[in-house]
């Protein structure tokens, strides 16, 4: 993740928890925990290597939404995924293959509402263009174990 840390620091974000090498059951319960926290209007960007686990948080996350995991798959190509859950709606968006500049023809914008929650995955490439996220969780495979992960999540001022 090639000058993560230089965009963390710009973003003004916090780190408030921090977990080295966990396994799946404690990464999917972290994931479950955190989506908790979330009552509608929040930017939750993440950042993470090809394979750190991005879609699997989310995919945990709305699992305590009571969305169907089998539903929550990376919007790689269609960049753009919806789950409405009792008044919410969720979208879960992936940059990986779009620019900056095509966020505003993506209709990016207008997904920020009071009731909607965004996850979006490879946040780094459009950081520039989020005004102030919520959280930013970060993700990579831990290098002593490539079986469990290391999970990092930020907070903005307002979370």
């Amino acid at each position: 993740m090639e000058n993560s840390g230089q965009k963390i620091k710009e973003l003004g974000l916090i780190l408030s928890e921090e977990y080295p090498g966990v396994t799946l059951e404690k990464f999917n319960r972290i994931a479950k925990d955190f989506a908790k926290r979330l009552k509608g209007g929040e930017t939750i960007l993440f950042f993470g290597d090809l394979g750190s686990g991005k879609t699997t948080f989310i995919r945990s996350m709305m699992e305590q939404f009571n969305v169907d995991p089998n539903e929550v798959r990376s919007p790689t190509f269609n960049i753009v995924n919806t789950y409405q859950v009792d008044g919410q709606v969720f979208y879960h968006i992936d940059v990986y293959r779009i620019t900056a500049d095509e966020l505003f023809e993506l209709g990016f914008y207008d997904y920020q509402k009071q009731n909607s929650i965004l996850l979006i995955e490879w946040a780094e490439k459009i950081v520039d263009e989020i005004d102030q996220p919520d959280y930013l969780v970060c993700l990579a495979i831990n290098e002593l174990n490539m079986n469990t992960r290391d999970l990092q999540i930020y907070t903005g001022s307002d979370s």
